[in-house]
């Protein structure tokens, strides 16, 4: 009797032991799967291939889980960042959409991301008197006044184009010591096709003043042109 006793004694030990370790192999297990569901992270990617040099739209993209130790230090997150902005390169269905691949803050981008759709850039000449003294800073609008020569005993001094932006100014002039002076010698305008031909008249026919506009004020003003056929009669404007 006492033998069977202790064996059952035994037995029930043993039994207590094998229960408590299977619970403790189904904590780590339920342990290591919260782990793995917890290590997921979002990011954006490309639902088909997207070519390069277009403007991204919400239907482009999706959100995709995929493992935290797989995402890219440069990818995006939110949907919401990337619409709008223009591929430099193809992006790939399916992968993660990188920041290198997508301009969004145009301020910073290459001058041909700055462009709206349908306008132009064109580089002009300007020199310390007739570009405000190297003043003038992209973002900036001006006015752009025209000095024609249409014969030899006749000028006149027209205001071409009112209220246009300056994209980029330089490169600069350079000091008797090899140093910049701080005056660019050309400015780069932001244009319509249609104003990137007059600048381009003006450019071979005449030359070029710039006057600088206040941030707000963006009214275009109705101008006579001033010149040697009404020189005697404006003494005051």
């Amino acid at each position: 009797m006492k033998t069977k006793k202790r064996i059952w004694i035994i037995t029930a030990i043993l039994a207590l032991i094998t229960t408590g370790m299977v619970y403790f192999y189904l904590g780590q297990v339920e342990a290591a799967s919260q782990e793995n569901k917890a290590a997921m992270s979002e990011v954006v990617v490309a639902i088909s291939t997207v070519p390069a040099h277009v403007k991204v739209t919400e239907e482009m993209l999706e959100i995709k889980k995929i493992p935290t130790e797989a995402v890219h230090a440069d990818t995006y997150t939110s949907i919401a960042d990337v619409v709008g902005g223009t591929t430099t390169t193809a992006l790939i269905a399916g992968e993660q959409v990188l920041t290198d691949r997508i301009v969004t803050d145009t301020g910073d981008s290459p001058l041909a991301y700055q462009i709206p759709e349908n306008m132009r850039a064109v580089t002009v000449p300007t020199t310390e008197t007739s570009g405000i003294g190297g003043y003038i800073m992209p973002g900036d609008s001006v006015d752009v006044l025209v000095n024609y020569t249409p014969s030899a005993d006749q000028k006149v001094v027209m205001t071409q184009l009112q209220n246009i932006k300056i994209l980029e100014k330089g490169p600069y002039t350079t000091g008797t010591e090899g140093q910049q002076t701080g005056i660019p010698t050309s400015l780069t305008l932001l244009v319509t096709p249609a104003q990137a031909e007059v600048i381009a008249y003006a450019a071979v026919n005449g030359t070029f003043y710039f006057t600088l506009r206040n941030v707000v004020d963006t009214v275009k003003q109705e101008l006579p042109n001033y010149g040697t056929a009404n020189f005697d009669s404006w003494k005051e404007r």
